[in-house]
């Protein structure tokens, strides 16, 4: 006897509850909001950057590590404020409530690295062609690895805690793709992850910028599997954190090694 039970589709979509004035919003309202806040953090950071004894002027990493602290904060008070007007926002700041997931995050963060390194600079590693994107040096190289290490603080708190976390109020439903199953809101954030680095377009090539904004977009999806497993955004930021450095750790090594 066989059972008639019909095959799981592929693609899935439950609880979507498209109602037209909240999704309105959240298309229109968010990525204004993450601009918005974006900009209320680098730009008091780039302030301060320049009003700073002259050789920060040849240490930009400085700026890059105080706009990552700034943006953290001007995106934890958006929470704030957002959470009065949608009271039902999770941002998920908090301390892990069970696994953390920290390990994974970790692997995870790696292979991100690893995965971004091939698809940022397989044109010099095919050509071999000298990478001097970033300084050598024991202060500017530390600078460096410190500012990527924490750049999950503002990203993760601004896109899964925030953004995600708006979404899934504004437009609640999931989507099963295979065995990923993900609110639709994780999409639609991820897409705003991948456009938030446009400026790839203007100094990059094409090709370049593309695969950037398709491993964003794939990243920006991995972050929020991880909040939702460890209900928290410690995981995302780890992973977040780990693959930025771990990519530019690798092209200083590989710097070095070319004398």
């Amino acid at each position: 006897m066989t059972d008639n039970i019909a095959p799981r589709p592929f693609v899935e979509f439950r609880d979507v509850r498209i109602r037209a004035l909240p999704a309105l919003i959240g298309i229109i309202a968010t990525p204004l909001l993450m601009q918005v806040l974006l900009i209320a953090g680098r730009e008091p950071a780039r302030w301060i950057w320049k009003q700073g004894p002259e050789d920060w002027a040849t240490r930009p990493w400085i700026f890059v590590g105080l706009a990552i602290l700034f943006q953290a904060v001007t995106a934890l008070i958006g929470i704030l404020v957002v959470k009065r007007v949608l009271p039902k926002l999770d941002a998920h700041v908090r301390w892990p409530r069970g696994k953390s997931y920290a390990g994974v995050a970790v692997v995870i963060g790696v292979a991100m690295g690893l995965i971004m390194l091939v698809a940022d600079y397989w044109p010099q590693f095919v050509s071999g062609t000298r990478i001097d994107d970033y300084p050598i040096d024991p202060v500017n190289s530390s600078g460096w690895l410190a500012a990527m290490a924490i750049t999950g603080l503002a990203e993760e708190t601004l896109f899964r805690g925030l953004i995600v976390g708006m979404l899934v109020v504004l437009i609640p439903g999931r989507v099963r793709i295979g065995a990923i199953d993900l609110p639709l809101a994780a999409y639609v954030a991820s897409l705003l992850f991948g456009l938030a680095h446009y400026d790839n377009f203007f100094h990059s090539p094409l090709s370049l910028a593309i695969a950037q904004q398709i491993y964003a977009f794939v990243w920006g999806l991995v972050y929020v599997w991880l909040m939702e497993k460890s209900n928290s955004l410690l995981a995302p930021t780890i992973a977040h954190g780990v693959g930025n450095a771990v990519e530019v750790g690798a092209v200083m090594s590989i710097a070095a090694s070319m004398g």
